[in-house]
């Protein structure tokens, strides 16, 4: 048999190219925002006894509309199965979307960090010399927590001696030095001493550059940011930190030969979003990356298969001063911590085009009415209080390691009303971590939980008005966008905030699944439906931060 409706299935490997839309018994597609397209699967009428060339693991998927030749959905083979039964013998063919490259590595990524617990002793001239993460000894807070090196009171020094600490995460994560900074205090002016910064490769004594000197006898100092292609040239990956004395040599007799470095930061150099690195000081100028910088860099670093020279991305504002995964990420988690320190942002991979590539874009949520439609294809809702929440405890470490707690209060009228608190936790983990970025995080996260959402599924078996385009579009043509439709009473929420009683309802459509034996769309509205497997999610988030 073959669809009752104007769409076309093309299958691709190395070994062919088949158009095999008279076979399909069935066919269903989805896709989600944030994401693009998701998942797609294919029943065909096939028998078992033949291996098709064109049907392999990773093989190419793409179903096009007939009327024009548009993409509607694109992506690649994951998992052919075979059954026969009293239908007969059918391949149940299940392929994923672009989304799904965003899960295809996990490495060590750092973007900026905040180093202090991420030191090692190295090149240990002065084995009695001392180094600890402590109080700053000349800050009148006892917040401030510093890298104390320190020459203690009875040892004796010679010309040269030295207290040297190394960050070495950027050599293990196989990535390049774009920018240091710190600030620094010392126990006395004595100009025999020097903080320093030094860039080495890959951690060797043989070769370094002095990024920054101080004497002691500055009494102390202010940042002055060093950055590559000014203070050091490209490939260094091991910074460090150290105190060093150049006089003739002697017994310390005083505990005041110390030097105290806090406010310590190391930027990666970034890649742009069409792969190529960028090795000088010039995109470094600031002490923070914002997520269309991170995007970027992931479209460059690690997404080869999205099309990043063509990509849109928007430019954002909010400032990340700490983003590092040393224990290894994946470009979904990625993505996930930039929304949810930008909420108003959503990204999607969408077909590919001449060159091969995934179209990607990084954009605002929608904030325009797109599509018109009513409620005369079904309709339903599992709108529930159980969403609404005005406290939440974000877990976080801050640059000592120490685990933190940060909480954040919202007004929610309906528990306000009731005489409720509902409070939620919610774990940034020490990847993304720090109290500006843990405030920001609970804060979007009560936003979007201040008002019970208008969440349900709405059903589409017919054309439906598209205001962006001025004409009436096919159920599976529908794109992420705000619906309004009508024949539902609102609630109040973000998107209805009077709730008129004019039964009208106006929906964020987070997701659609597409199914051609019913040629109607399910569109998700505002929130995905429940399904088991994203509750077993949820469970397992839940249960990782408990083990944290």
């Amino acid at each position: 048999m073959s669809l009752p409706i104007p769409l076309t299935v093309r299958l691709r490997t190395s070994r062919g190219t088949r158009d095999i839309t008279r076979e399909v018994r069935d066919l269903a597609f989805r896709w989600t925002d944030p994401g693009g397209h998701a998942t797609c699967q294919v029943s065909l009428d096939r028998p078992l006894t033949v291996q098709p060339a064109e049907i392999a693991y990773y093989g190419d998927l793409t179903v096009h509309d007939g009327r024009h030749g548009a993409v509607v959905w694109d992506g690649r083979l994951e998992d052919p199965g075979r059954s026969a039964g009293t239908q007969g013998q059918v391949w149940d063919l299940a392929a994923v979307g672009g989304q799904a490259h965003t899960r295809d590595r996990t490495v060590p990524y750092i973007l900026i960090d905040q180093p202090l617990t991420s030191l090692d002793r190295v090149d240990n001239a002065t084995p009695k010399g001392d180094d600890s993460i402590a109080t700053d000894p000349g800050s009148t807070s006892s917040q401030q927590q510093a890298l104390v090196l320190q020459y203690p009171q009875g040892i004796t020094i010679v010309t040269n001696a030295r207290v040297v600490m190394r960050y070495l995460g950027l050599q293990r994560s196989g990535q390049k030095l774009a920018r240091i900074d710190h600030t620094w205090d010392a126990g006395r002016t004595d100009s025999a001493f020097q903080v320093e910064a030094l860039c080495r490769t890959d951690g060797s004594l043989s070769s370094g550059e002095v990024a920054r000197s101080d004497n002691w006898n500055t009494a102390g100092g202010g940042s002055s940011p060093r950055r590559i292609g000014t203070h050091w040239t490209a490939g260094r990956n091991t910074p460090e930190w150290r105190t060093i004395y150049t006089g003739v040599g002697g017994a310390i007799n005083n505990d005041l030969h110390w030097a105290s470095i806090s406010n310590l930061i190391v930027m990666a150099t970034r890649y742009t979003a069409a792969g190529v690195e960028q090795l000088t000081g010039t995109p470094y100028g600031n002490s923070y990356v914002l997520a269309s910088e991170v995007v970027a860099d992931l479209l460059g670093r690690l997404l080869p298969r999205f099309d990043g020279a063509g990509a849109t991305i928007a430019t954002t504002s909010y400032q990340i001063d700490q983003m590092a995964y040393p224990d290894g990420v994946q470009p979904a988690k990625v993505l996930e911590d930039l929304m949810s320190m930008e909420a108003g942002y959503t990204w999607r991979a969408w077909e590919r085009g001449a060159n091969g590539l995934y179209r990607f874009e990084w954009v605002q949520v929608p904030s325009v009415v797109r599509y018109e439609a009513d409620v005369v294809d079904g309709y339903d809702s599992q709108g529930s209080a159980g969403g609404l929440y005005d406290q939440v405890s974000v877990r976080w470490k801050d640059s000592k390691g120490r685990p933190q707690l940060t909480v954040r209060t919202a007004s929610v009228p309906e528990l306000t009303s009731a005489g409720l608190i509902r409070q939620e936790i919610i774990d940034l983990g020490s990847d993304v971590g720090s109290l500006a970025a843990a405030q920001r995080a609970g804060d979007q996260w009560l936003a979007d939980r201040r008002y019970a959402p208008n969440a349900g599924r709405l059903r589409v078996a017919r054309p439906i008005l598209d205001l962006q385009t001025g004409r009436m579009v096919q159920p599976w043509e529908i794109r992420p966008g705000l619906i309004r439709v009508r024949g539902i009473l609102p609630r109040t929420d973000a998107l209805n905030p009077t709730a008129s009683r004019d039964g009208v309802t106006i929906f964020r459509i987070v997701g659609s699944e597409y199914r051609a034996s019913d040629a109607a769309a399910t569109l998700d509205l505002d929130s995905y439906a429940p399904s088991t497997g994203r509750m077993l999610a949820d469970t397992r988030a839940k249960f990782r931060m408990i083990r944290r």
